[in-house]
């Protein structure tokens, strides 16, 4: 019987004119009806040009997030995009920031909804927008069925509106009003952007619908830049109508201008149909961010970086009940707390770092891989429309005024810290923004089948030897180099000369014993004699030339706080950027039993393949020691222990075991079972941007134990050691220094 093949599809339902009121509704809402006056207040009939630059940086903005939802048509929006191209730790950031500001641009709906009620009935404004929020809440919870289609009738119903008002002030504008049309200076125009910016938040939004989007290669980019560019055009007319037709003391004091100005237009009836409109916008908003507020724990919780606890489904109303009450009730919260103003601004500050991040998203994906990421629409003018975006923005956080400044730094502290306790570890996806920037997203493993190509610097017959035999049993291209060192004030083709009349004993026997050690069949060996005024530069400058795998050095005592000057090994493991390995010790002349300290970081994981390699050519045995302290959960010791039986079932050539041990030391712990090993590999423990070259850890392990360790340490470009090397090749390279010279003598 034939195999019935079956697949999955999400139907595209959106055209070009569905998404494009969809992208035009989310941001035609309530900051268009409360801001004017507050606008007209800072930055005078300016203001105009503060809701044209807004504009501008969003149809940036637009074209990026065009671009992203093509390539990752995924639901989450900002979250989602900003999380794949920087890693979990800005996810965590992103979700709790744009939830956040989501949170506070719902308050400021209350307020401006309150405002709308009080021009028809005073009841106390905060009463107003308490009850508001508590009966959203209830709607949200319950869950509302046709509220799809009454949010299209909303939008058609505002459009209506503002463009008759629109039209018919266009009118009454008198230009005498417009001066002085700058009255607090330039500056203020870019401070007032920053707070009129939250009206043009939700253009992430729209592109967490870009799977359900018809041909969104052309539909969802043009509806895209059709929304920002029709949003734009109609808050600059409302603004110009408004600073027209009131003078400026009237324009700041009222609440409602726009009321005011349908007064002058149609009496009660444009008064009437301008707060309806206000309502409904009002409305639209606040109810708009408790819906999507409640959504970002769900894309959240998907990711690990919360708990289940928020994303719980209800039984009976299907709705994500838990994560709207807390966001209800954190916007409820903060109009106790905040005026109107303070609530534009907190509400837009963050949503300005979200614009940079995405945009500076595109150009990470643009220079660096990631699998799935294939953009159907592209941005022609790529990167200008990216550096626009990202100027424009970060332009406006400084004017904004010192509390928008704390809470952004304020999120960006709790997203990390919330990271770095929680989500560290089990959050997805696993990379970090340095693991993009270095394209190392999907690393180059090296396997016990893989081509190794070792570098050992050599300068001591009593351990050469040691490191030879090392380099030869996890290595297949063995390059020995032995570094002349030549004083400055001789010029290195007079010591070339030199040394081939005069051979040096040292040099001779280094050659000899480098001749004589066992070589496993098949390996090649190469011989180096380089002629340089600095031992380090010329290993470091010969490991980049060869394009070895890995440097195999001897253990020297490190100062743990700053560089040695005169210890080569140490300069070494600062500057090059090759992987290491470092020998501590002697290396056995029989090898039954290898101990792998592992945690399932990238170092362990290379020097549990070294540790095969090694097996495979010795015949040891391997086993592999995870410690992990007793007051771990029980989830996670049972999810270290399958990982470990994977290991172990997945590799058929070496004898493999494991153990999971309990200590509250990891360091104790591995030492404790160093014994029953003939030599211990451990991969380096370092962070990024530390002081000490090694990490504590596998320092300190290595100083203690009383068998051969093996350090492994991957190289990181975006760390201390890889920063300090590309400086220094800068240094060398505007140094007038001749290179050093070389000899080469190979043997199979």
């Amino acid at each position: 019987m034939v195999a019935i093949k079956s697949e999955e599809r999400l139907g595209r339902s959106l055209g070009f004119f569905e998404t494009f009121a969809i992208g035009t509704g989310t941001m035609i809402g309530a900051g268009i009806f409360i801001l004017p006056s507050i606008a007209i207040s800072q930055a005078g009939p300016a203001s105009i040009i503060s809701f044209l630059i807004g504009g501008l940086i969003s149809m940036a903005t637009a074209i990026s997030v065009a671009e992203l939802a093509t390539g990752m048509p995924k639901a989450g929006g900002s979250y989602y995009f900003i999380s794949r191209a920087m890693g979990a730790s800005f996810g965590a950031i992103i979700g709790f920031g744009a939830w956040l500001a989501l949170v506070f641009k719902g308050s400021f709906a209350l307020v401006g909804l309150a405002d709308y009620v009080f021009v028809l009935y005073p009841i106390p404004i905060l009463i107003t927008a308490i009850v508001s929020g508590l009966i959203l809440i209830l709607i949200n919870y319950r869950g509302a069925r046709s509220s799809g289609s009454l949010q299209n009738i909303i939008v058609i119903f505002l459009l209506a509106i503002l463009a008759i008002f629109i039209m018919q002030g266009s009118l009454m504008v008198e230009t005498s009003n417009f001066s002085p049309f700058m009255p607090f200076g330039p500056t203020s125009i870019f401070a007032t952007t920053g707070l009129i910016f939250i009206s043009y938040l939700g253009i992430t939004q729209l592109a967490a619908l870009s799977e359900e989007v018809k041909n969104p290669a052309k539909n969802l980019p043009r509806a895209l830049i059709a929304s920002v560019v029709t949003v734009t055009l109609i808050y600059t007319a409302i603004m110009i109508v408004i600073s027209g037709t009131l003078t400026f003391e009237e324009s700041i004091n009222t609440n409602t201008p726009l009321v005011d100005v349908a007064i002058m237009m149609d009496g009660t009836f444009g008064k009437v149909m301008i707060v309806l409109a206000g309502l409904f916008a009002t409305i639209s908003t606040a109810n708009a961010a408790v819906l999507s507020s409640s959504r970002f724990p769900f894309a959240m919780g998907r990711d690990k970086l919360i708990p289940e606890w928020f994303v719980k489904i209800h039984d009976k109303h299907e709705t994500p009940h838990r994560a709207i009450i807390v966001s209800g009730i954190v916007m409820i919260a903060l109009l106790l707390i905040f005026n109107v103003e303070q609530l534009a601004k907190l509400g837009s500050a963050f949503n300005i770092l979200i614009y940079v991040l995405i945009n500076a998203s595109v150009i990470i994906l643009r220079k660096r891989s990631l699998k799935g990421y294939k953009p159907t629409f592209t941005d022609p003018l790529y990167p200008y429309t990216q550096i626009i975006g990202i100027i424009g923005s970060l332009a406006l956080l400084p004017l904004m005024g010192l509390l928008p400044i704390l809470f952004t730094l304020f999120v960006v502290f709790v997203g990390a810290i919330w990271y770095k306790y929680y989500g560290l570890g089990k959050a997805i996806p696993k990379y970090n923004i340095f693991d993009m920037l270095e394209n190392n997203v999907y690393p180059k493993n090296v396997t016990t089948n893989s081509q190794i190509k070792i570098l050992v610097p050599i300068a001591n017959p009593e351990q050469e030897i040691d490191l030879l035999q090392l380099a030869d049993n996890i290595g297949d291209d063995i390059i020995g180099l032995n570094v002349i060192r030549i004083p400055k004030q001789t010029s290195l083709s007079a010591a070339r000369d030199a040394f081939h009349t005069s051979k040096n004993t040292m040099e001779t026997l280094l050659i000899e014993k480098f001749e004589e050690f066992p070589i496993i069949v098949g390996h090649e060996r190469e011989y180096i004699i380089a002629f340089d005024h600095s031992v380090a530069n010329s290993i470091i400058e010969q490991a980049d030339i060869e394009n070895v795998d890995f440097i195999v050095i001897g253990w020297h005592e490190l100062n743990r706080l700053h560089y040695s000057m005169g210890n080569v090994a140490t300069k070494v493991l600062a500057l090059a950027k090759n992987n290491i390995v470092m020998l501590n010790g002697y290396f056995p002349q029989k090898i039954e039993r290898i101990l792998v300290a592992y945690n399932n970081k990238e170092n362990s994981q290379y020097g549990l393949t070294l540790a095969k390699r090694l097996a495979k050519n010795t015949g040891a045995k391997i086993h592999i020691l995870r410690v992990v302290k007793p007051n771990d959960k029980e989830e996670k010791k049972t999810k270290i222990r399958y990982e470990l039986e994977q290991i172990v079932k997945g590799d058929k050539d070496n004898l493999i075991s494991y153990e999971m041990k309990e200590h509250y030391s990891v360091e104790n712990g591995i030492l404790g079972s160093v014994e029953k090993a003939d030599m211990l590999i451990i991969g380096d423990s370092s962070q990024r941007f530390r002081l000490s070259l090694l990490g504590m850890l596998s320092y300190n392990v290595a100083k203690r134990s009383n068998r051969p360790v093996l350090i492994v340490k991957r190289h990181k470009p975006l760390s201390r050691e890889g920063i300090s090397n590309a400086l220094m090749k800068k240094i060398i390279k505007m140094t007038p220094i001749r290179k050093g010279f070389k000899m080469v003598h190979k043997k199979q």
